[in-house]
C-alpha cells in the first residue's frame, strides 16, 4: 500500500486494525540532519535503522530529517531550530506512520502544529540532552548569545513535554527532565548504542604485533626510555562544538605534556581547522564511515568535555580498543577510572597533561584496552533496536 492510498484512508475516518505483535508497521525517525551527518545522534539513528531493517523487514523505516552536510541554515544557532521545527512539521503533516520518533525534541512544536490532528501518529520524544546547560556551554561564558539562544532551545524543549510518549538516552537525562521541567509522565531510558562498523573495528594487527614484540624482547630500561619519549604516540578528540566539548583545555593539556612526551600527537576531528600548532593535526568533518578508521590509527581518547548527556565518542574509542581520558561530566557508569582510563574533575589543563604523560606508558595503555573492548559490549545495536521496536509496537496497539 503506498504512502499516499494509507494517508487518504486515513483521512476518510477509515479505522486500522488494530496491530498485533509482529505486525508491518510504518516506523519514522525525524531528525535535523541526515543519517549520513557525522553527529552522534545521526550515527545513532543510522544505526537504528539498520537494524531495525534486519530485525523487522516487514517494517516501513523511514527517515526524515531537514538539514543535509555543508547546509548554511543549520549553522546558524537559533534560526535553525525555527527552520528545522517547521520544515520537520511540513514534511510529516499527512504522514501514515504508526509511530514517529522525534530525536530532536526542541523541534517538536513545529510537527504538532502542523501535522493533521485525525488520526495523526503518536510523537515519540527521544531526549538526547535536556535543560539549558549544554546550550549556554555552546559558547565561551559571557558571550551574550549564550542565554539567548538556551532560551530558544529550552523553549522548545518546554513544548516537547506535552509528546505521546519520551524516551532517554541514559538515566542521567531522565532526571533532568524530572528536575529541570518537572516531567512527571514515564520516560523509557534506551541508552545510545555503538556503531556496528566500530564496534566490530579490532585494533590494527601490525601495532599489536609491534607492541608484543617490545613486550617479549626489550629491557625495562628500553621500555621506560620509550614511554618517556612518546614515540608515535596519538590521541583523538572528537566533536563538533569545541567549546562544550573541551578542546582548548585538549590543545593545552597536549602542548604541556609535549615537553615531556616529544612524540604526542593530537587528531582533532569534526570542528575546522584551527591555528597550526606543533603536534597538532586538524582532520577536519569527516563522514562517519570513516570514524573506525580515525580510533584505528589513535592510540587514546581526549575527551575533556563541559557537558556530555551520553558520551557517545566515549564508547566507540573504548570499542577500539583505546583508553580514554575524559572530564566528570561524561554521565555515570560510561568510564570508570583507573579501569577504562581517565576521569578528571574539571577542566585544568595540567591534569589533562599529567594523564597523558601516564598513559604515554604502552603497557598500561594495553590493560586498559582489553578492559574497554569487554565493558563496552552492554552498549549494542541488538539492545537499543529491541527497545524501539517494543516501543514502537506498544504505541501502535494503543492507536
Amino acid at each position: 500500500m503506498t504512502w499516499r492510498n494509507k494517508g487518504a484512508r486515513a483521512a476518510r475516518g477509515v479505522t486500522k486494525p488494530e496491530p498485533q505483535a509482529g505486525a508491518a508497521l510504518t516506523v519514522v525517525m525525524a531528525t535535523r540532519r541526515g543519517p549520513a551527518h557525522m553527529g552522534g545522534v545521526e550515527r545513532v539513528v543510522a544505526g537504528l535503522l539498520t537494524e531495525l531493517a534486519r530485525t523487522r523487514p516487514s517494517w516501513q523505516l523511514r527517515p526524515v530529517y531537514v538539514f543535509h552536510p555543508g547546509s548554511r541554515v543549520e549553522g546558524i544557532d537559533g534560526l535553525s531550530d525555527v527552520v528545522a521545527s517547521l520544515r520537520l512539521g511540513w514534511l510529516l503533516r499527512r504522514s501514515p506512520a504508526d509511530v514517529v520518533f522525534v530525536h530532536c525534541p526542541e523541534c517538536l512544536w513545529g510537527i504538532r502544529l502542523l501535522r493533521r490532528r485525525r488520526g495523526a501518529p503518536p510523537l515519540v520524544a527521544v531526549w538526547h540532552g535536556a535543560g539549558p546547560t549544554p546550550y549556554l556551554l555552546l559558547r565561551r561564558p559571557g558571550d551574550p548569545m549564550a542565554r539567548v539562544l538556551a532560551w530558544i532551545r529550552t523553549a522548545g524543549e518546554k513544548t516537547a513535554l506535552a509528546a505521546d510518549g519520551h524516551v532517554a538516552v541514559h538515566r542521567g537525562v531522565a532526571d533532568a527532565l524530572r528536575s529541570v521541567y518537572g516531567l512527571r509522565r514515564p520516560v523509557t531510558v534506551i541508552e545510545n548504542a555503538l556503531d556496528p562498523a566500530v564496534s566490530e573495528l579490532r585494533p590494527d594487527p601490525a601495532r599489536e604485533h609491534e607492541s608484543e614484540h617490545e613486550s617479549e624482547h626489550e629491557s625495562k630500561h628500553q621500555s621506560e626510555s620509550e614511554s618517556a619519549s612518546g614515540r608515535g604516540l596519538t590521541a583523538v578528540w572528537v566533536g563538533q562544538t569545541g567549546y562544550r566539548k573541551g578542546l582548548d583545555v585538549a590543545l593545552a593539556a597536549v602542548a604541556q605534556a609535549r615537553r615531556d612526551v616529544p612524540g604526542l600527537r593530537l587528531a582533532v576531528v569534526g570542528v575546522p581547522a584551527g591555528p597550526q600548532a606543533d603536534g597538532v593535526d586538524w582532520l577536519g568533518v569527516i563522514p562517519p564511515a570513516r570514524m573506525a578508521e580515525v580510533y584505528r590509527d589513535a592510540d587514546l581518547l581526549l575527551f575533556p568535555t563541559r557537558y556530555e548527556s551520553f558520551g557517545l565518542v566515549v564508547i566507540e574509542a573504548m570499542a577500539a580498543g583505546l583508553p580514554v581520558i575524559v572530564s566528570d561530566a561524561v554521565p555515570a557508569g560510561i568510564v570508570v577510572d583507573g579501569r577504562n582510563g581517565v576521569v578528571i574533575a574539571g577542566h585544568n589543563p595540567a591534569r589533562y597533561a599529567a594523564a597523558l604523560r601516564h598513559l604515554a606508558d604502552p603497557g598500561s595503555r594495553a590493560a586498559m584496552a582489553e578492559a574497554n573492548r569487554d565493558d563496552v559490549r552492554r552498549f549494542s545495536i541488538e539492545s537499543a533496536g529491541a527497545g524501539y521496536a517494543a516501543l514502537a509496537e506498544s504505541f501502535a496497539a494503543i492507536r
